[in-house]
């Protein structure tokens, strides 16, 4: 019983509510309308035009279309009206919609949403924390190697070294992909049998990538009809290994769009929410204006769905506000309202907005709309914000996000932030011996271990060269110099290969916090820079932390 609130149907709730208030929304109408005719304030006109707006924008979304119609035509003809003081005739027309708007709400809506719950359509998949690779290789020395390196980076490997085992463990459970070495003790191809086998009984298709010594074209081609998506020639450089394996496995894995929906009404905004988010997407909802900077630092939407015209602050004005911070002039603002004057929409958006949307919108079209606008907007941030050898945030992004977070801290003055440097040790000597190709690959090799260790609300740029930074938001100094450690054991112990050549990196990291050091931004990175000078000074491949005392006894 206690879980009947939450698998009720949350849209069949919200028209619910929405018919249960729309006649008191019309006694407000008829009372401002009341004061108008009789007392002429300027603070009822308004009033009526507001009320009039609102019922226009929401009703349609909420399947009373005629009603939307109807209360449109009438906010024309109000906003039409070259003095507040009518005539005769006018009132009688007013008059005459407001007894129309009232049949229209007692007619009921068009559409009555079942009350049934509805499964999102597109609910995001849940996130494995590891994926099942298969590992068919009869070298046991080699599958071992393999199975290790994998497992720094987070994934679930098993070994197998026949191809009859390993079909026989397929048939019980299906792996995230395979890496099957083209020669086993079955024959010279027998991983390539072994694959096209495997696709006559399962539909399902597995990303399969293959191993050889053999570099020839029948091989090659063998390995294509498996199946095959990918082919590496031993000795295995386990970063390309984990580059293709990346791009097969990982490609889903994208974080829902996070939309801000600002409206003072807040069935109409639950219900924009509640579309939005049954498409997968992740939104909040604001319905004061003048409180949007929280949400703004601590959601961080990649877009603004909002209100044009609420009371008290516009969404003209709230945009406006809203680009005066230099980290959210980007966000898109998307405006909602049922202005359909093209001349006034291109003013809307000259005051901070990027779109137009008019009221009433379907479900349908509010979900492409905000779709596509979100996937341009995180396109357009990935190419200005990223690093293009890594994909991780670039020095700038990086310093921007460290500047939030602890303006984040202070003003909730509670909680705790870390900050880390991690530098590649010797890393001259890795470009001078085996070629700035293979400098890079391990470059690569240490990015791609920070983006699968660490928590997704963990922050994690390319400081430049072979320097990295890290932001720890909620997380005292003592948590992050342990993940920080392990991430350093785990990266000691990875193998980068250069042509026949094997070897192996270290790196070294400084840590400051706040608390205890109540810092600006630029003294939270000298702190951690001191912390990596202390760790470089006293032998390399380890961790310090910033302390006011070690840096003076150092000093």
């Amino acid at each position: 019983m206690g879980d009947a609130p939450h698998k009720a149907n949350k849209f069949y709730q919200l028209q619910q509510k929405y018919i249960q208030q729309l006649p008191n929304k019309l006694t407000q109408i008829q009372q401002h309308w009341q004061a108008w005719k009789t007392q002429y304030q300027a603070d009822d006109v308004e009033a009526v035009k507001r009320l009039v707006h609102s019922l226009a924008g929401s009703a349609g979304t909420f399947h009373f279309s005629q009603l939307s119609e109807q209360a449109r035509l009438l906010e024309q003809y109000l906003f039409a009206l070259t003095t507040d003081k009518l005539s005769d005739t006018q009132e009688q027309e007013i008059e005459s919609a407001f007894i129309e708007l009232q049949k229209q709400v007692e007619k009921g809506p068009e559409v009555i949403v079942p009350d049934t719950n509805i499964s999102p359509a597109s609910e995001p998949e849940p996130s494995r924390p590891e994926y099942l690779i298969y590992v068919v290789e009869d070298d046991k020395h080699l599958a071992e190697e393999i199975r290790q390196q994998l497992c720094f980076f987070g994934y679930q490997v098993e070994t197998f070294h026949d191809a009859t085992t390993a079909l026989e463990k397929v048939q019980q459970q299906l792996p995230t992909a395979m890496i099957i070495d083209v020669q086993l003790p079955e024959g010279e191809l027998a991983g390539t049998a072994l694959a096209q086998h495997f696709h006559h009984f399962s539909a399902q298709k597995i990303p399969l990538i293959f191993i050889s010594m053999r570099d020839d074209w029948d091989a090659r081609l063998a390995a294509v009809r498996g199946g095959g998506q990918a082919y590496l020639v031993k000795p295995i450089d386990f970063s390309e290994l984990l580059d293709r394996l990346d791009m097969l496995t990982r490609t889903h894995e994208r974080a829902p769009f996070r939309v801000l929906v600002v409206d003072d009404m807040a069935l109409l905004a639950e219900q924009y929410a509640l579309a939005l988010t049954h498409a997968g997407m992740s939104t909040q909802v604001v319905t004061d204006a003048n409180r949007l900077f929280e949400p703004l630092y601590d959601f961080k939407p990649e877009l603004i769905l909002m209100d044009l015209n609420m009371p008290h602050c516009s969404g003209g004005e709230a945009a406006k506000v809203i680009r005066q911070k230099e980290e959210f002039t980007s966000i898109p603002i998307v405006y909602l309202s049922t202005e359909s004057n093209h001349d006034c929409q291109l003013n809307a958006m000259r005051l901070g907005g990027d779109d137009f949307l008019e009221k009433p919108i379907s479900n349908e079209d509010l979900v492409a709309a905000v779709s596509i606008r979100a996937e341009r907007f995180r396109n357009i941030r990935s190419l200005m914000n990223r690093d293009s050898l890594t994909g991780l945030l670039n020095h700038a992004t990086i310093k921007t996000y460290l500047e939030t977070e602890i303006s984040r801290l202070q003003r909730q003055q509670t909680g705790h932030l870390s900050f880390a440097i991690v530098d590649l040790d010797h890393f001259k000597s890795v470009n001078d011996t085996y070629g700035h190709p293979t400098g890079d690959r391990v470059i690569k090799s240490i990015s791609r271990l920070l983006s699968q260790r660490l928590r997704k609300s963990d922050l994690i740029g390319r400081y430049g060269g072979e320097e990295f930074a890290v932001i720890f938001p909620d997380t005292d100094v003592e948590a992050a110099m342990n993940v920080v450690n392990e991430l350093r054991e785990r990266f000691a112990s990875i193998i980068h290969v250069h042509q026949n050549q094997r070897f192996s990196c270290t790196f070294s990291a400084g840590i400051a916090a706040m608390p205890p050091y109540q810092s600006n931004m630029d003294e939270l990175i000298r702190h951690a820079d001191e912390a990596l000078y202390q760790a470089k000074h006293a032998g390399r491949n380890r961790v310090e932390r910033y302390s006011a005392e070690s840096v003076s006894a150092h000093d």
